[in-house]
């Protein structure tokens, strides 16, 4: 064993070190360790458990409990063809109409119920140049005499606050000049965009009717 490495220096005064404090070791040896821990124990008793009442401080919360096949119907049906996911559901719903149309006009809309005719993906362009192309869109929708188009803005979820292009374009088809075209609108189901996209109805006439922003 070599003193000087690097593992036993620290023990190399330790006798120096016990023998200026007067420390004296003691070796002790068990004999019998059954007589040692009867020893150890002796005076012990067993408590009374029978009154002790345990209390949770925050009450257990009920689960409810699924059959093992539940979960396997529930996935089948999900990922069936016929499956829709209702996103009028979701927090990031939003839809609008004018007055007095129709309850089954907008259920049909809510749906995804009518044709996409053109699309119109604002993907990469600021609050600017979308609000630009989306006019130029919506000009171009009514002189081909459309009835539903979309629009692509994205969730925003990298925005800091609120959707950007989301939000402005609800203030876009509430704008006279695009309102009097637009018959209602509503966020697309998830097979179209879910959020990130929206439904508009257009309207074969031009009309003054104020349109209601419902969510």
């Amino acid at each position: 064993m070599q003193l000087d490495s690097d593992f036993y220096k620290p023990f190399i005064g330790l006798k120096e070190f016990m023998k200026k404090n007067c420390i004296v070791t003691m070796d002790c040896k068990v004999v019998n360790e059954n007589l040692s821990f009867s020893e150890a124990m002796k005076g012990v008793r067993e408590m009374d458990r029978s009154n002790i009442k345990v209390t949770c401080k925050h009450p257990m919360r009920k689960t409810l409990r699924l059959q093992s096949g539940e979960p396997k119907e529930q996935l089948k049906r999900v990922l069936e063809d016929d499956y829709t996911f209702n996103t009028a559901d979701l927090p990031e719903y939003m839809e609008g109409a004018v007055e007095g149309i129709s309850p089954l006009v907008m259920e049909k809309l809510r749906n995804g119920e009518f044709s996409i005719q053109k699309t119109l993906d604002l993907h990469g362009y600021n609050k600017i140049e979308a609000q630009i192309l989306f006019e130029e869109f919506i000009r171009d929708a009514v002189r081909s005499q459309l009835n539903c188009v979309r629009v692509i803005h994205g969730r925003g979820l990298k925005s800091p606050h609120t959707p950007i292009l989301k939000h402005s374009l609800t203030q876009w088809i509430v704008k006279a000049m695009n309102r009097k075209w637009v018959l209602a609108f509503a966020s697309c189901m998830m097979c179209d965009g879910g959020p990130g996209a929206t439904y508009i109805l257009l309207k074969k006439r031009p009309e003054k009717r104020k349109i209601t922003v419902i969510r």
